[in-house]
């Protein structure tokens, strides 16, 4: 049953469009009449959520936030990655208002700067992923088509690559003598490789060969990979990845307040730092 008075309370501060256009997820979103998901206001619980350091370890503080301002995606985990930008923009636009203050050094005289990008700007000019070629083909005569990374394959990508880095620190550890050291680096590689065929097994959704039917088996289909040339494996992984490309523009103009100079800049929305202070 729904509580009548959350029902009352919270209403959608403002509606955005997705690049994906609700295309990719496995449960349907929801949208407007206009093709636009409603987004609300963070909760004081929210805002607690988004600042515990293993809730953002581990992706839940993203996948609360979702469900929470976002409820009509109804599986945060499988939305398509080149949606999440647009739509934490869309959370921060309605919690906090249009205006997002960035700090961004100059690269020429190493001033500190405050870069203000404003919100409405930035979903208007929402680049539309939908439209796509799911398809690639290989020169050996194979059809694969793909599906882009979601934001689960997004978190499992981001752990592993925190543990790698820690493993890289790790190295330095006088106490281990080399066998040690090469033992714990070829370990921590494979489990990169293995990890990456998985997240690219997922993101296929078929492939055919000239000679072979339509094949949708993920055990099939990641053998299949693990048995192909690197120049195929690349062609298919750039694919996924042009998928998956965000949906927002994150490259902005900046100009220096102090020297003058001019010059282009990418801002980093991730939610560790999107939503502090």
């Amino acid at each position: 049953m729904t509580n009548p008075l959350i029902q009352a309370y919270r209403k959608p501060a403002l509606y955005i469009p997705l690049p994906s256009g609700g295309k990719f997820y496995t449960n349907l979103p929801k949208l407007s009449i206009d093709n636009e998901l409603a987004v609300y206001a963070m909760t004081a619980r929210d805002e607690l959520i988004t600042k515990t350091p293993d809730a953002l370890f581990n992706g839940e503080a993203t996948i609360s936030l979702i469900r929470s301002c976002c409820p009509d995606i109804e599986d945060p985990e499988s939305m398509p990655v080149g949606d999440l930008l647009v739509i934490l923009v869309g959370i921060r636009q309605a919690s906090y208002g249009k205006n997002i203050d960035m700090d961004v050094k100059c690269p020429k005289c190493d001033f500190d700067n405050q870069l203000t990008l404003d919100a409405n700007i930035m979903i208007s000019k929402v680049i539309d992923t939908e439209s796509i070629d799911q398809s690639v083909s290989l020169p050996s005569n194979f059809k694969i088509v793909c599906n882009p990374y979601t934001l689960r394959d997004r978190t499992t990508l981001q752990v592993q690559q925190i543990k790698q880095q820690k493993m890289i620190e790790g190295l330095g550890n006088e106490a281990l003598d080399d066998g040690a050291r090469n033992d714990l680096f070829g370990k921590t590689f494979v489990e990169i490789a293995e990890l990456t065929v998985a997240l690219i097994t997922h993101s296929i959704v078929s492939v055919q060969g000239k000679d072979t039917e339509v094949i949708t088996d993920k055990d099939l289909i990641k053998e299949w990979l693990q048995n192909i040339t690197r120049a195929d494996y690349d062609i298919i992984k750039g694919k996924v990845e042009e998928l998956s490309e965000s949906g927002l523009e994150t490259e902005f103009n900046a100009n220096c307040q102090d020297c003058g100079h001019t010059w282009k800049t990418s801002v980093d929305l991730d939610i560790a730092n999107f939503f502090a202070g």
